[in-house]
């Protein structure tokens, strides 16, 4: 997914530099990887990173500068070193780590997420509160909660959810229960990567999933991040506070258009644009 990008001299070696601090063959992530490769989260992971890293310098090559920013689960790794709180070989390095952490802390096959449309969260929150082993994930719009859980715990929502009166429940294709209590000993683990890093005051606002509000910066934010990953992203709150900051436009930085779609619900005010590769960036028209 990452081809094109690694064309531009610049991100070339950029990717380098992180690929050797973080001990990984990124480049062989971002260009040769095949599907069940890039399944697993800890090559998805520093892969996705470095593609928002990667296009945010092109952005900015090309004279589009953020003026706040936010990333879901994993993004938001990349949107603090859009905001220069992080160098980019340094949250590479932490992501990898995450990935490995995150794989270790759930063994495959016991634990999933699912998608809940048409439901509202409270209901959806009534509707978990008596069952064990399942929790509310991605808060992520109005009528799209993303719940997570183990195995039989998410067959016995999926049952309570659709008698609540959700419109479906569909199981997504990863590995574990992520930002949920059962990720406590990844985030642990991912502390201490997060303490090795000489966090910044971010340049530019960027909204915590933890809680929806901006960063405060310095070492908060190692623990920000460590509670992040086992915790509910609350989306929706993030692109609420990013509206507050009255961009011009939402431009979503990464391989596919997932955050877009979510958008038209979140900010239906705002023109919402996705950049995937070069080329899309050199086309990018941000309305005046």
């Amino acid at each position: 997914m990452g081809s094109e990008l690694l064309e531009d001299a610049e991100v070339s070696a950029l990717c380098d530099r992180c690929a050797a601090q973080a001990g990984i063959d990124l480049r062989h992530l971002l260009t040769t990887a095949g599907e069940d490769e890039l399944r697993l989260t800890q090559n998805a992971q520093p892969a996705l990173c470095f593609m928002g890293i990667g296009l945010t310098r092109l952005l900015r090559r090309r004279g589009v500068d953020p003026s706040a920013a936010a990333g879901h689960s994993v993004g938001e790794y990349a949107a603090l070193a859009a905001s220069e709180a992080v160098d980019a070989a340094s949250v590479i390095k932490a992501v990898v780590e995450r990935g490995k952490a995150m794989a270790d802390a759930a063994p495959a096959g016991t634990s999933s997420m699912a998608a809940v449309l048409g439901l509202d969260a409270e209901k959806i929150e009534a509707a978990l509160a008596g069952i064990d082993g399942a929790w509310p994930a991605n808060y992520n719009t109005p009528t799209q909660t993303v719940i997570a859980g183990t195995t039989a715990g998410l067959e016995r929502a999926a049952q309570a959810l659709q008698a609540a009166g959700a419109k479906r429940v569909i199981p997504l294709n990863v590995s574990a229960a992520f930002h949920t209590p059962l990720m406590a000993p990844a985030a642990e683990r991912l502390r201490a990567a997060l303490d090795r890093i000489e966090w910044r005051t971010p340049r530019i606002p960027v909204m915590a999933n933890l809680t929806g509000r901006q960063h405060q910066g310095g070492d908060r934010i190692s623990h920000v991040m460590e509670m992040q990953l086992r915790s509910p992203v609350l989306w929706a709150a993030c692109v609420a506070s990013l509206v507050e900051f009255k961009c011009d436009a939402l431009v979503e930085v990464g391989p596919k258009r997932a955050l877009t779609g979510m958008l038209r619900e979140l900010a239906p005010g705002k023109a919402a644009l996705a950049v995937g590769t070069p080329a899309a960036v050199q086309e990018l028209a941000i309305p005046v």
